[in-house]
């Protein structure tokens, strides 16, 4: 009987062993199922945009270290929301900041491209195939994106050769006006071309909340910073796909929008402390009117001024004022004298006389190049004089200190003057500034056109856009004969010209030749900065 007893009290403990196992499990496994915010990590709210992932709202996450634009995420019942992607392909940063806010990489539904610039769109391709979600973006955006080019499409004017674009699958073109319904959320889509022809801005509406997501058309908000709205494409060559006149139409619809409760850019981390996306209507109103007003006055002077940029797309740029276009990475300019048409430079070697012949033809003149204008005397910028000369039998300016060196280029017999033979001839209203410090005796000319003031640089200055620029150009001065003091003294003489128009040998980024505000001096500053060190 003992023993009978000692066995029963063993089977009930096993019971109740088993039960309580059963319970403590069932305590720990249905909050799980039920709750599943029991297991997401402490997250942490912040009410200003800072360089890390917070929640901004609920259910509205900034992944705020990405850079250098920020990505976005929204929580829906029908799962998650992603707006940009980063500019990593392998979407790590976005990947390991979802993960610090519990949200997996492979739960995201959707991921809305605000535009086709790398540094927001790279990494969606990657979480596409993680996620299997959809991936949304501008009709106007979808070729380059799914053609991965050209290049210009995705890096504008940004130097970064260390990164390639690629192809991305876009599943759903936007239009604008599209209501994109995610279960209890609800985003519209707003049609915002300028920065990119396809550029968006998606309004997340929510129990009663507005967020606003702007992409690039406001990069960030310091009011007392420049450039907080992303025009700067509108200021540059249009195969870098930016559009003033399409900016300001996207500017003025949304001031007609009531102000956002939060208004969330795609740049937040240019702003120089991290600021609060609940904009007052004012400071809403002012950012929008600054745009505004900024690309009416674009809009005016390429009304008044034309749009010239340098950008190897042939064009009249004053009357009678030409540029052909770039010849093995050197520019070449026409002017039509009552003493014939006068070319600066002549570069490309053989290829000159075909180049110029075609310019011709399309512009329907007849004849042949009364005279050449030399920047140089050496180098690309006579590449090209002695074929040129053979078959159109042109007179050549030179600079004077190298009159004897450009007449051994030459075919015999040519004529071979000076500037100073230019300015008494006085059939071009051109002044030369003799310059030094890269290529061989280097000239600059002041031209009188049609009541602007024209410069016809050569090679100095520099416009140092990028590091890669800026490098060539320091070794290439450094290499000189006279060297960077020569270079310097250059820069100093230059300061003393107010150019309304400036035609470089090499023009950077497609610029334009027309000359506003301080931009002259800026060049100028950042090559003395270059070289005075």
């Amino acid at each position: 009987m003992a023993s009978n007893r000692r066995w029963l009290k063993l089977a009930l403990l096993g019971v109740v062993l088993a039960l309580g196992v059963f319970a403590i499990a069932s305590y720990w496994k249905v909050p799980a199922v039920t709750n599943p915010q029991r297991e997401r990590p402490v997250i942490r709210t912040a009410n200003r945009l800072v360089a890390e992932p917070v929640a901004l709202a609920p259910g509205v996450y900034l992944l705020g270290s990405s850079a250098p634009g920020a990505a976005y995420a929204v929580e829906t019942s029908a799962g998650l929301v992603l707006i940009d992607t980063g500019l990593e392909a392998n979407a790590q940063t976005v990947s390991d900041q979802l993960a610090a806010l519990g949200l997996p990489a492979r739960d995201i539904r959707a991921i809305l491209l605000t535009h086709v610039h790398a540094d927001h769109s790279l990494g969606a391709e990657r979480l596409r195939a993680r996620s299997g979600a959809r991936v949304y973006a501008g009709r106007d955006d979808c070729e380059p994106l799914r053609k991965g080019g050209p290049r210009e499409a995705f890096f504008s004017t940004f130097h970064m050769p260390h990164l390639s674009p690629h192809q991305s699958t876009v599943d759903v073109e936007l239009s604008g006006d599209e209501a994109l319904d995610f279960g209890d959320t609800t985003i519209k889509v707003l049609s915002a071309p300028g920065h990119t022809p396809g550029s968006l801005c998606y309004l997340f509406e929510r129990s009663g909340m507005r967020v606003l997501f702007t992409g690039d058309v406001i990069q960030h908000l310091s009011a007392e910073t420049a450039n907080s709205l992303g025009t700067y494409s509108a200021y540059l060559s249009p195969k870098y796909r930016g559009n003033a006149r399409d900016y300001l139409a996207t500017l003025r619809r949304l001031r007609e929008l009531p102000v956002p409760d939060l208004v969330l850019p795609g740049h937040p981390r240019m702003d120089p402390m991290p600021q609060d996306p609940r904009l007052p209507t004012a400071a809403w109103h002012e950012l929008l009117d600054h745009g505004i007003s900024e690309m009416r006055r674009l809009l005016d002077r390429f009304a008044t001024d034309g749009e010239d940029f340098l950008d190897g797309s042939p064009k009249e740029l004053l009357p009678g004022l030409h540029y052909f276009g770039d010849l093995e990475g050197l520019a070449v300019y026409a002017a039509v004298t009552t003493g014939g048409v006068f070319l600066f430079d002549a570069p490309g070697g053989s290829k000159l006389i075909d180049f110029v012949a075609d310019r011709f033809k399309a512009l329907k003149w007849k004849g042949q190049p009364a005279a050449v204008v030399l920047t140089s005397a050496g180098g690309d910028a006579v590449s090209g004089l002695s074929p040129l000369v053979q078959n159109a039998h042109c007179r050549v300016y030179a600079p004077t200190a190298a009159v004897e060196a450009v007449r051994r280029v030459c075919p015999t017999g040519t004529v071979v003057a000076t500037v100073e033979d230019l300015e008494k001839a006085g059939t071009l209203n051109a002044t030369g500034i003799p310059l030094g410090g890269l290529g061989q005796s280097p000239t600059a000319y002041r031209v009188q056109w049609q009541g602007k003031t024209v410069l016809v640089s050569g090679r100095v200055p520099g416009k140092v856009e990028n590091g890669e620029i800026a490098v060539a150009l320091l070794r290439e001065v450094m290499a000189s004969r006279t060297g960077t003091a020569e270079y310097l003294r250059s820069i100093d003489r230059l300061a003393q010209e107010t150019p309304d128009l400036w035609l470089p040998a090499v023009p950077v980024h497609g610029q334009t030749a027309n000359v506003y505000d301080r931009e002259w001096e800026n060049v100028l500053e950042r090559n003395r900065e270059l070289f005075d060190r």
